[in-house]
């Protein structure tokens, strides 16, 4: 399987494209916000919800057999853009040296008062 990312111009945290060849699975993981283990959403800062919002794609990812550098498409629905930055260095973070491509959108509003939702696409190859 053959797996190229075509970086952003930018330097950002997340590349222009991703193209893929050869056999595998791939696995679509629903928007996650924020929240604890109780299903609280995190609110000491947004920097902290975003970093929480990435672990339970994490964990979700790794019940499914994948892990975070398998992730090659993300969406990110956020409730105000001045939150941006904090999201870019989170999703940095979550994904050092493999960056997803990956689209944001302001929303009016998310479950449970969350900031942010993220849903995610993964590719593993087949082995």
């Amino acid at each position: 399987m053959s797996k190229q990312r075509v970086d952003s111009p930018w330097g950002s945290t997340f590349c222009d494209s991703i193209s893929f060849a050869g056999p595998g699975r791939w696995i679509f993981v629903s928007g996650q916000v924020g929240a604890d283990e109780t299903g609280k959403v995190v609110k000491e800062s947004f920097a902290a919800e975003a970093d929480q919002c990435f672990e339970r794609i994490r964990q979700s990812l790794t019940k499914a057999g994948a892990k975070m550098s398998d992730v090659v498409k993300i969406t990110g629905y956020v409730t105000s853009t001045e939150h941006y930055r904090d999201y870019d260095l989170a999703r940095g973070r979550a994904f050092p040296g493999t960056p997803p491509s990956s689209a944001t959108v302001q929303v009016a509003g998310l479950v449970e008062d969350a900031r942010l939702e993220v849903e995610a696409i993964a590719f593993v190859p087949a082995e």
